[in-house]
């Protein structure tokens, strides 16, 4: 895991919400050891719904809030759903509750797979839990947004863990910077992305409007959240 430097490109006739904690940044300042970010944050106020970036199966869900990433639910997208050529897989954490999924159920790119919160402790509150005084971290109370992450594997199998909170490890997965997955070519690995010019590194997104309209219309996938015109 590595920083790339990319960024969202928006198109500016429409008010699209940002990241506010990108990929691989450094956490050690909130944490009692080096860590860094596995994916990125989206604030939005609570209750915004959360959709579905690609046509996909969910594959596990955790109704844990007894974890830094809460409620979370994965979803898995096949090649042609995605255009890639590879397997994706898409994690949506810190939701208000479980959507009323089952797992093998099929998602439609836009569907909602949840609605926004901060569930989950932070990393503070766990050291506190067990008995560790450590001083890392601000302490305060964490606003609302998405933890949205972005794993990949040649091979559609996976594990599903469920110790620790649960999680969901495809087999030969390898992590992507979730901006990185929303480029139309190659490369997605964030070594050779990270390489790219600064120009190749502004990617437009892909997006769906409060309305339903896809933007651009011939997209397999979209941002998280619903955009609106300006």
């Amino acid at each position: 895991m590595r920083a790339t430097g990319s960024e969202p490109s928006f198109d500016e006739r429409f008010e699209c919400r940002d990241i506010d904690e990108g990929w691989a940044i450094d956490y050690a300042s909130k944490r009692s050891r080096p860590v860094l970010h596995g994916g990125i944050d989206i604030p939005a106020p609570s209750g915004t719904p959360i959709l579905a970036v690609a046509d996909g199966e969910v594959v596990a869900m955790f109704d844990n809030h007894e974890t830094a990433v809460g409620v979370r639910v994965f979803l898995q997208h096949a090649p042609d759903q995605t255009g890639k050529s590879f397997w994706v897989y898409s994690e949506y954490a810190h939701l208000s509750e479980l959507p009323a999924f089952s797992i093998g159920q099929q998602v439609k790119r836009g569907d909602e797979v949840g609605k926004t919160s901060n569930t989950g402790i932070s990393g503070k509150e766990a050291r506190a839990r067990a008995g560790n005084s450590s001083s890392f971290g601000s302490g305060k109370v964490r606003r609302d947004a998405i933890h949205f992450s972005i794993m990949y594997s040649d091979n559609p199998e996976y594990v599903v863990l469920r110790h620790n909170g649960g999680y969901l490890v495809p087999v030969g997965g390898r992590w992507m910077d979730p901006v990185a997955f929303y480029r139309n070519t190659p490369p997605y690995d964030s070594d050779s992305v990270a390489k790219l010019s600064a120009s190749e590194k502004k990617v437009p997104i892909p997006f769906q409007t409060i309305g339903g309209e896809l933007h651009p219309s011939a997209s397999r996938l979209i941002w998280p959240y619903a955009c609106t015109p300006r």
